[in-house]
């Protein structure tokens, strides 16, 4: 297996649990995420990933384990303290404000640190997301799917988050749009920010992140660099059986 970044573990995840009531659906889950690497979660639908994200993130309770992010123990903080910290994750399904402009959408996103310079941070998104800067002042509610899931995304980077966690970006989404938001967080990813993604498009994910894990039934199957992960048997395995992953593979 080839080694991986030398730099240290920004998220480390271990012996995560979460449970439904009495139904346990993540069981013992260990990842790392280091500094300006891109990892990817990938599975099929139901094997628990983004509820594994959500566990992460303190928007939902955890039965067992320990999260470790930028040295600190996170695992019983709040939600709200979690983002504080660095962590910011975009949510599945484009969670904008559609009765708020484009540009008050983005400035909801710098609560998190007010110093006096959301102007500052706003050019920033701007000059990234053009298509966003284009539609500032509409109303979010008038942009497309497509253009609302770009919002989200820039709401998210907005902050300066240290880790950006991207649930399934590309459900109902067009391929162009689904390569932009990845080209996009490829691009975070060079400047220093750590990108952790789940996603149903294998193929895709594979092309941008560095590593990966293969979670199946809520345990950890394999981890490895992309490179090896890509028609791997494992990976085979989990989502196709004998057949090739490709594109229309799913994960949840």
């Amino acid at each position: 297996m080839a080694e991986r970044t030398a730099a240290q573990p920004l998220l480390t995840v271990s012996d995560l649990e979460v449970a439904y009531g009495k139904a346990v659906v993540v069981h013992g889950v260990g990842f790392e995420v280091r500094q300006g690497e891109f990892v990817v979660l990938l599975g099929r639908n139901g094997a628990g990933k983004s509820t594994t994200l959500h566990a992460v993130s303190g928007l939902i309770p955890k039965r067992a384990g320990r999260v470790i992010f930028d040295g600190h123990d996170i695992t019983r903080a709040t939600a709200r303290d979690i983002v504080q910290a660095g962590l910011a994750q975009v949510l599945q399904g484009h969670r904008i404000f559609t009765s708020l402009t484009v540009e008050d959408n983005l400035l909801l996103g710098t609560y998190v640190a007010r110093q006096g310079d959301e102007r500052q941070r706003l050019e920033e998104i701007y000059a990234l997301f053009p298509e966003v800067a284009e539609r500032r002042r509409e109303l979010a509610s008038r942009l497309s799917g497509g253009q609302q899931q770009i919002l989200a995304v820039a709401q998210g980077v907005i902050g300066r988050p240290k880790l950006l966690v991207l649930d399934e970006p590309s459900t109902g989404l067009a391929p162009l749009i689904i390569d932009r938001i990845l080209e996009v967080a490829s691009s975070l990813c060079k400047s220093g920010l750590a990108i952790l993604l789940v996603e149903q498009l294998v193929d895709k994910a594979l092309r941008h992140a560095h590593y990966g894990y293969l979670i199946e039934t809520g345990r950890v199957a394999a981890g490895a660099t992309t490179g090896e992960l890509a028609g791997s048997a494992i990976l085979e395995q989990i989502y196709l059986g004998h057949h090739a992953p490709g594109e229309a593979a799913a994960g949840g």
